[in-house]
C-alpha cells in the first residue's frame, strides 16, 4: 500500500475478506465492508441488524460502524476515512468487489480517488505462507488417495454420476469439503469441462476426472486420465504420453525468474513436436491457474502473460489433448514455486498402465521426482 501511496484498502465479502480476516461471510444486496488503513488498526462497516452475529467472527476489538437499513453503507465508510484522517487519501477497492459496491464507493469518495479493481491483495495472495501451502499440499494429497480409492471400483456399465458419487464420498471421507467432480467418459472427455450427458462406461473407453475439494478453506485440483478395461488403441497412449510429456516439461520450466506465459509455451511446444499444434488446435486451454482461497486465482499460465514466477505462488500444471466424438486427455497436478524449482503436491502421474501409482501411499515426507 505504501508503494503504491494508497491511504486505504476496502474489501467486500468473498476471498479476499477470508483471507485479510478469516471471516466468511455471505455476499447479498446488504454488503458487509472491511476497512484496512495503511497505519491503524483495521475496522468495520456492517448492517447495524447484524452486528450481533458479524461479532461472532470479528471479535470486540475492532471498531465496527453499523448503518441502520435506510442509511447508506458507503457514507459510513467515508466517516472512517475522517475519522482516520485518510481523507483526499487514494483508497483501493479490491477486484473482486461487486460492481455496486464499487459505484456505491465512487459516488461517495469520488470517482478520482477510488483505486478501482486494484491487484494489491491479489498480489499478497499469490505468495503462499507456509501454513497456506502445508494445507494445499494435504488437500491434494486427500484427493489423489481418494481418487486411486474410489477408480478401484469401476466397473463396465457403470455411469459418470455413480462414479463422481464415488470419488465425491472417498474426500468428504478424507476430510475434504465443498468437493465437486467431473467424471467424463469416452466422447464425453473430448469435452474439457464435460456435457450434460450421463454416459455408461463401455470397454475400451478412456475415463477423465477432474476433481477437488477444500481444506480449512484451501483448494485441490488433480486430473487424472485412463483406460480401465480393454485394449488402448495406438492413437490413445501417444495421446496421453504426449501430454505426459508435456506436463513434465512445463514443470521442470516452473521456477522463479520464469513468466506465466514461458511455461505455457513449454507445454504447446511438445505438442507440436509430436503432430498436435503448437496453439489451441488440440491444446484447447491455458496450461494452468493459480489455486488457493479459490480454485481458480492468479497466476494463470497462458501465453503471453508476462507475470514472473516467484516462490511461493501456486499454480495448476494440466496440459489436455480432446479429439471431438472420440476421447480427450488431462492430466493435472498442482505445483509451488520454490526457490530451487517446482514442487508437484503429491505423487504425479504413474505410467499409462497405471496413472494412480504411489497415489495410495502417499506420506509426509513424499515429493515429486518431475522436480
Amino acid at each position: 500500500m505504501r508503494q503504491r501511496e494508497i491511504g486505504a484498502v476496502v474489501v467486500e465479502a468473498g476471498p479476499a475478506m477470508e483471507y485479510l480476516s478469516g471471516v466468511r461471510w455471505g455476499r447479498s444486496e446488504r454488503p458487509l465492508l472491511l476497512f484496512v488503513p495503511v497505519e491503524g488498526a483495521p475496522a468495520w462497516v456492517c448492517p447495524a441488524f447484524e452486528l450481533q452475529r458479524a461479532r461472532e467472527q470479528i471479535g470486540s476489538a475492532l471498531e465496527v460502524l453499523t448503518w441502520d437499513e435506510h442509511r447508506s453503507p458507503y457514507a459510513r465508510m467515508s466517516q472512517l476515512l475522517i475519522d482516520r484522517e485518510l481523507a483526499g487519501e487514494p483508497v483501493a477497492i479490491d477486484a473482486d468487489a461487486r460492481t455496486f459496491v464499487t459505484l456505491g464507493m465512487a459516488d461517495v469518495l469520488g470517482r478520482d480517488l477510488l483505486d478501482v479493481a486494484n491487484p494489491v491483495v491479489a498480489e499478497c495472495r499469490m505468495i503462499k505462507t507456509p501454513c497456506e501451502l502445508e494445507c494445499l499440499r494435504r488437500a491434494n494429497e486427500a484427493t489423489k488417495i481418494a481418487l486411486a480409492a474410489a477408480a478401484r471400483h469401476l466397473r463396465v456399465g457403470m455411469r459418470q454420476s455413480e462414479l463422481a458419487a464415488l470419488v465425491r464420498q472417498a474426500q468428504e471421507a478424507a476430510g475434504l469439503t465443498h468437493v465437486w467432480v467431473l467424471a467424463l467418459f469416452g466422447p464425453a472427455a473430448a469435452f474439457p469441462h464435460g456435457t450434460r450427458e450421463d454416459r455408461a462406461l463401455r470397454p475400451g473407453e478412456v475415463v477423465l476426472v477432474d476433481t477437488g475439494g477444500s481444506l480449512h478453506g484451501y483448494r485441490s485440483d488433480i486430473t487424472r486420465t485412463w483406460l480401465p478395461f480393454g485394449e488402448a488403441p495406438a492413437e490413445v497412449r501417444r495421446a496421453w504420453e504426449t501430454v505426459r510429456r508435456a506436463q513434465v516439461q512445463a514443470m521442470q520450466a516452473i521456477a522463479p525468474g520464469t513468466t506465466c506465459g514461458q511455461v505455457d509455451a513449454v507445454a504447446r511446444a511438445v505438442m507440436a513436436s509430436t503432430g498436435y499444434g503448437d496453439g489451441y488446435q488440440l491444446f484447447t486451454h491455458r496450461l494452468g491457474h493459480g489455486i488457493g482461497l479459490e480454485v481458480h486465482e492468479p497466476p494463470y499460465l497462458v501465453r503471453d502473460n508476462p507475470l514472473v514466477l516467484a516462490p511461493g505462488m501456486t499454480m495448476s500444471n494440466e496440459p489436455g489433448l480432446y479429439f471431438p466424438g472420440d476421447y480427450g486427455v488431462r492430466l493435472e497436478d498442482i505445483v509451488a514455486v520454490t526457490e530451487n524449482g517446482g514442487e508437484v503436491f503429491g505423487p504425479s502421474p504413474g505410467p499409462f498402465e497405471d496413472p494412480f501409482a504411489g497415489h495410495e501411499r502417499i506420506g509426509a515426507t513424499h515429493r515429486s521426482t518431475d522436480r
